[in-house]
């Protein structure tokens, strides 16, 4: 009886509420081994599988022999009451209920325990309408059967050997006369049975031992058997338990040949055959080969660095100046460049339009951060781990004539316009660890309005504009002036296409793809200058717009919204015209998908400040949201939202597939979600409509419910209140563990604005490092000594600890610390939309607000009519794991004093003394245990607390408010790296938690404890910007049909039960571990980082042991 899943604490922290028995406790008990939750093979659905002591059975190939003796001689912790059955057990009553499952009775065989207190606990199951398993071989008396019987749903019967008395005496140290007997009465009370057999090569397999197996079956009126693969785990376990295990030697080709050969016989011989391990055909999807071609193409292009808009940028500015007023200045650079920049039409296109010189690529950004380029670009093409292809002659261009020119105007040098300020500048990128401010790229992370684009044209909203623009002042007039400049530039650039497009036509020997071409011609006429007519051109003129868009400003996170919902009438409307069928359809739609992977974003990879390790892939994070309720409330999905799902297997890489999930999505949507999860592919990330709607509600109280329920998400997982909403939802980030640990400690450091002897500390910290970071000896050796002064620099520039007396004394200075970081944080922040309001205004952004047309205002500007500035907390369970734990073994058991723990942290729990201390803070329960609310209820005090943070900071942009996220990209990795030990028993230098989820190395290995614990977090109160769940499970959880379902369910009770976000990691880990030693087999595995996605291999060292050592859900 095979165990799958490992075991599940059973309220070790609270003896006060044991499952085992204790003195004066009722008399029934049950011998019970384990309890596992999360069980997918014994039964149906999801299930919690009970593993009793005891078997009557000596199977040479018994998956449990710990099981064996009823006595449990090797485990201690047998004898549990059927009240701490029952409670784990229900934990998870919602998901048996949503996919079928139940409870699974198993061992050792669970019919040899006392019947009266075996009984007792199926009469408590059956109460709660539980369905409940049996797994037995039937060797036990019949009274123990007759006795369960009635309270048993099925009982699966395991047949070790059929049809050879002699063999089954040698494989399992019985004969079968009493199992057969006992089946025949079974069978007789009209019970639920299902026949198991486990195939072991060399054994009980064979075409003899298959044809007895099915002359046995039809004996008892039976036609079906579920098969089961020969695992040897079994022998690995024993040898950990010190039990006596005779290798069996079986391969694991010998043992899937085997069941794969008895599936065969048994079916030939009228036998209906099921096997788990032989996983069942899914559907996949499938594509033109046009999309297949387009995409190889793209992926086999290689990483290039783009200089041409660069270029075409610096060359208009050293033309013009910046004299002119801002906003006509902007749009005119935006026309010269769409004028003068590549018109490239690649083989096989129907959709064209390039965002950079070469097929794919990223741009540098010189405007912006540009000046850093500096510091890498000359090592660029040679970078680790992915490489930027550039020539030398365009790295001393830019050297020579871009960079010079950008010294005196880029954003990074108004913002940090004196010594003193980029030093800081400088410092705390060196360190990396208490904050981040992302706007230095300028603002991304909003929503493309497609819908006002495709309905009105660049001619609709020019006429919209000069309408709205006769009655404003004369200080508005420049931005609407700008703003059609813009428009008339995003027309031209199409022409341009257009004229390409006819003289590539004339020359076009192949007929049907001169007629494709010619099409293309006379779309590229019509928009994005008229309303699109047809659902080609609407994506056509979508992708004229977003190429013009991330030319304007950067491009991360610019979002394409409900694709499925924008873009249904003109599918609609075709179909019904018979101008396009659904397969041409899905074809324009991955061709539009796959375009986005033109465009990469540029990273500093192993460089000297390694800033790109915050956000470690090249995508652009461009999101695609398909799915949930539409602007009444009724169920959205469509033929579109197929399309998009099953794009999802194509695994694009730019785009950031997202699906909206609500109380009442169809069962169909449900399964595809799962199927392609199951299939491989690490997206959609999934959205549960009610929290993030109630979200919306609270904190933008003024929005009318018809344009909350058409939100769509931004870059990881923020969503937007309505098409008129700004939320620059990416803007910072905050580390709250180290205000927490001033307040512990009594400090009042400044973490933010430090001076210049902590500047000098950290930017030599950073030389060192970097420098040493080769593993050889003298690296070693010279980080090592520098290590130790640098410590001893802090411990005598440290004062003495001033621990709070009391828990309301932590948590008082907690909040105090935390406001004076995250205010100091966002001041800066403030600054940086200062200088963006007055000198990088993007005005054809700002056509698609109609609040900023309205107001005559750009969108930086606050044009918008809803406005925020997101911002993500980073290390929230680590704080909220720490406060449990102090308040615990400090302030309430007083186990250890507050100064005795500060001690231990302080050498990072090193030595006997301070192991004993850590000792007992880890056994203090860790949010993701489901059995500890008081986890779950310190995580919801550690949002308060930092959402309070965020309202005490004044004067948020564009007349905005700041909103609290957690998505921590890989932020958690990096920040934890340098973020001492903390209370929690966490060591210094271990990743912080991703977002609210169990912390990384001390989750329970239960997936749906996890997830329990998850969804008792109040995210509509405390997560306005959105949160992750970003979990790796095991794919073998999920095989077949079945599987499908199991997943599916699991999804849609999460949400049920309150969960935000869910993006599983569904994969063999053995992939992943392959995929490290042998890269090059693995040349696209793309795998869910955090709330984006990458390919393995362009990953850091760091970050792909990181991801393989993910709690593995199994």
């Amino acid at each position: 009886m095979e165990t799958i899943l490992s075991e599940t604490p059973l309220r070790k922290h609270e003896p006060a509420k044991s499952h085992k028995k204790s003195q004066g406790s009722s008399s029934e008990t049950l011998n019970v081994l384990k309890i596992q939750r999360t069980c997918v093979h014994d039964g149906p659905g999801i299930r919690t599988t009970v593993f009793f002591q005891g078997c009557g059975l000596r199977c040479l190939w018994c998956q449990n022999p710990e099981a064996l003796s009823i006595k449990a001689d090797v485990a201690p912790d047998s004898n549990y009451t059927i009240d701490g059955i029952m409670e784990v057990v229900l934990r998870d009553k919602d998901y048996y209920q949503a996919t079928g499952g139940g409870v699974t009775l198993s061992g050792g065989d669970p019919l040899l325990q006392n019947p009266d207190g075996l009984t007792g606990l199926l009469r408590r199951l059956k109460n709660e309408n539980i369905q409940v398993s049996v797994e037995t071989s039937l060797h036990v008396p019949w009274e123990h059967v007759k006795k369960a019987a009635p309270y048993v749903d099925l009982f699966l019967v395991d047949l070790k050997v059929v049809g050879d008395e002699d063999l089954h005496k040698r494989c399992t140290k019985q004969d079968s006369n009493l199992i057969r007997e006992n089946i025949k009465k079974l069978i007789a009370l009209n019970a639920g049975v299902n026949f198991r057999m486990v195939i072991v090569p060399g054994y009980n397999d064979g075409e003899e031992r298959m044809k007895a197996a099915a002359d046995f079956l039809k004996s008892v009126g039976h036609d079906s058997i579920e098969l089961l693969k020969y695992h040897n785990m079994y022998e690995d376990k024993a040898k950990r338990l010190g039990l006596p295990v005779e290798p069996l030697n079986i391969t694991h080709e010998q043992s899937l040949a085997a069941v794969k050969s008895a599936v065969e016989t048994l079916q030939s011989l009228g036998i209906k055959t099921a096997c788990y391990d032989l996983d069942a055909a899914r559907r996949k999807a499938v594509f033109t080969q046009r999309v297949y071609d387009i995409q190889n193409d793209i992926r086999k292009s290689g990483r290039s660095l783009c200089f041409e808009v660069s270029r075409l940028k610096t060359d208009y500015y050293k033309k013009h100046g910046f004299t002119k007023p801002n906003p006509i200045h902007r749009s005119e650079r935006l026309a010269y460049v769409l004028n003068n920049k590549s018109v490239i039409i690649y083989p096989q296109e129907l959709l064209v339009g390039n965002f950079t010189a070469k097929r794919c690529a990223g741009q540098i950004w010189e405007e912006h951060y540009g000046a850093l380029f500096a510091s890498i670009l000359h090592q660029i093409h040679r970078q680790k781990p992915v490489a930027f292809q550039c020539t030398w002659k365009e790295r001393i261009n830019f050297f020579y004539r871009t960079l010079p020119f950008w010294l005196g105007h880029c954003l990074l040098i108004k913002v940090n316009d004196s010594v003193k300020k980029f030093m800081l500048t400088i410092a705390r990128a060196s360190e990396n660890v208490a904050g981040f401010n992302n706007n230095m790229a300028a603002i991304a992370h909003f929503t493309v309005n497609y819908e006002r684009m495709i309905r009105l044209g660049t001619t609709g909203i020019i006429k919209e504009i000069e309408e709205m623009r006769k009655d404003k002042p004369q200080d508005s007039q420049d931005f609407y002036q700008g703003a059609i400049i813009a428009l008339q530039a995003l027309e031209d650039f199409a022409a341009r296409y257009a004229d390409a497009l006819t003289q590539l036509s004339t020359e076009e020997k192949n007929p049907q793809r001169r007629q494709e071409l010619e099409k293309m011609a006379a779309i590229c006429r019509h928009v994005p200058k008229n309303p699109a007519r047809t659902f080609h051109e609407a994506l056509q003129s979508m992708l004229f717009l977003q190429i013009g868009l991330c030319i304007e400003s950067y491009e991360n996170a610019v979002s394409h919204g409900r694709l499925d919902q924008v873009l249904y009438p003109y599918y609609k409307h075709d179909m019904e015209a018979g101008i396009i069928d659904y397969e041409q359809a899905k074809e324009l739609l991955a061709l539009f998908i796959l375009k986005m992977d033109e465009a990469i974003l540029v990273n500093d990879g192993d460089t000297y400040l390694r800033i790109g390790r915050l956000f470690e892939t090249m995508s652009t994070d461009q999101v695609v949201t398909a799915g949930g309720v539409d602007r009444e409330g009724h169920d959205a999905t469509n033929d579109l939202t197929y399309m998009l799902l099953d794009i999802c297997e194509l695994q694009p890489y730019s785009v950031n597939m997202t699906a909206r999930i609500h109380e009442n999505s169809p069962q169909e949507y449900l399964d595809r979600l799962a199927e392609v999860y199951i299939n491989g592919a690490p997206m959609p990330a999934l959205y549960n409509d009610t929290v993030y709607l109630e979200t919306m509600a609270r904190h933008y109280p003024s929005t009318p419910l018809e344009h909350t329920r058409n939100y769509a998400i931004i870059g990881c997982v923020e969503p937007n209140a309505s098409d008129d909403h700004f939320g620059n939802t990416d803007c910072a980030n905050v580390n709250v563990t180290l205000p927490f640990l001033q307040a512990l400690k009594g400090e009042e450091d400044d973490l933010w604005n430090f001076g210049l002897t902590d500047q000098l500390e950290k930017i030599t910290t950073k030389f060192v490092e970097y420098n040493c970071r080769r593993n050889d000896k003298v690296s070693k050796f010279l980080l090592a000594k520098y290590s130790q002064a640098q410590q001893n620099f802090k411990k005598r520039r440290a004062a003495k600890p001033r621990p709070p007396k009391s828990m309301d004394e932590l948590l008082n200075r907690y909040q105090e610390r935390l406001n004076f970081l995250t205010n100091s944080i966002l001041s800066d922040h403030q600054k940086i939309e200062a200088v963006i309001r007055e000198h990088f205004t993007t005005p054809l952004t700002s056509t698609l607000f109609p609040g900023c047309i309205a107001s005559g205002k750009d969108v930086c500007a606050g044009g918008a009519t809803i406005n925020s500035s997101g911002i993500q907390g980073v290390g929230i369970t680590d704080v909220a794991d720490s406060l449990f734990a102090l308040n615990e073994v400090v302030f309430k058991n007083r186990q250890y004093s507050i100064d005795e723990v500060i001690e231990a942290m302080d050498n990072n729990f090193e030595g006997a003394k301070h192991q004993q201390v850590r000792a007992a803070l880890l056994a203090v329960p860790k949010f993701g245990q489901d059995d500890s609310q008081e986890a779950v209820d310190w995580v919801n005090k550690s949002l308060q607390v930092y959402c309070n943070a965020l309202k005490s900071v004044p004067n948020c942009p564009r007349n905005g408010i700041y909103t609290a996220g957690y998505y921590a990209l890989n932020v958690n990795d990096v920040y934890g790296k340098k973020t001492p030990a903390l209370p929690s028993g966490r060591l210094k230098g271990v990743p912080l938690a991703n977002s609210i989820t169990p912390h990384y190395g001390m989750e329970t290995t239960d997936l749906l404890s996890s997830l329990n614990a998850v969804a008792g977090v109040d995210f509509a109160s405390y997560a306005p910007n959105g949160t992750t769940v970003t979990f790796t499970i095991d794919a073998a959880l999920f095989q077949g049909r079945q599987g499908v379902r199991n997943l599916a369910s699991i999804i849609s009770t999460f949400f049920k039960k309150g969960g935000m976000q869910f993006q599983p990691n569904v994969i063999d880990r053995q992939i992943l571990l392959d995929a490290y030693d042998h890269p090059e087999k693995y040349p696209h595995l793309l795998v869910r980082v955090a709330g984006y996605c990458s390919y393995f291999n362009d990953l850091s060292d760091d970050l792909k042991k990181i991801i393989i050592n993910r709690t593995c859900y199994c």
